[in-house]
């Protein structure tokens, strides 16, 4: 198989941000006493904030202050990234093999734009992507497909052209009903049969990618 271009995940894909924010639900909830049950948390990574919001005030609006529980969650994640958050083992290593060949690269993330920027911006990644699509920006969040169209539209390139690289089992929904094929390298987020059978390959960590790369894009000049 041979693709022309990788939309990446970014957060508990790119990022080791999903155990931090997972911790920051955790300690949110401690702290505002909600007796929220752990798994609830583990259930919204790959919303989009509209998503989200909506989900916890329909699942814990009768037994708990969501909007308050939202920004304390917020404000103890936002102090843990403030020094950039970690980059996921072998992020670096795909994206720069990828750059250097000249294979077009985007981000599809749930995160808001700013916030995306920020995280990959410590990084020094931006100029490896051709555009970041992020979850305020699209109408519908995942797992909607829309966040993956509007990405390889921005790149000029079909979604069935497109190699997607995802962690979450609402991301790896999306990007197969987009078109495109799909990786999975799973994070925290809890996987079924449905999820795990919509992946092309399921990894250990993107540590694989170099090796397998060869075999999918095209190596000469572009």
């Amino acid at each position: 198989m041979k693709f022309d271009a990788v939309i990446w995940d970014m957060d508990g894909l790119l990022l080791d941000t999903e155990r931090l924010a997972h911790e920051s639900w955790q300690q949110a909830s401690r702290e505002l006493a909600t007796g929220i049950d752990d798994s609830i948390f583990l259930e919204i990574i790959g919303m989009n904030v509209k998503s989200f919001h909506g989900w916890l005030e329909e699942r814990l609006g009768h037994q708990t202050d969501v909007l308050a529980l939202v920004q304390r969650a917020n404000d103890i994640y936002h102090a843990k990234i403030a020094e950039g958050p970690p980059l996921k083992k072998g992020a670096r290593s795909c994206i720069e093999w990828l750059s250097q060949r000249g294979v077009p690269q985007a981000v599809a993330t749930s995160s808001a734009q700013d916030l995306a920027q920020r995280k990959l911006g410590h990084h020094d990644l931006l100029p490896h992507f051709h555009s970041i699509t992020s979850g305020d920006q699209v109408s519908r969040g995942k797992p909607h497909p829309e966040i993956f169209q509007k990405a390889a539209k921005q790149m000029q390139i079909l979604p069935e052209r497109c190699l997607i690289f995802e962690d979450s089992r609402l991301g790896i929904i999306g990007a197969a009903a987009s078109g495109a094929t799909v990786v999975l390298v799973p994070d925290l987020a809890i996987h079924d049969d449905e999820s795990e059978s919509l992946a092309f390959q399921i990894w250990d960590s993107l540590e694989q990618g170099p090796s397998q790369f060869n075999t999918w894009f095209h190596t000469g000049p572009f």
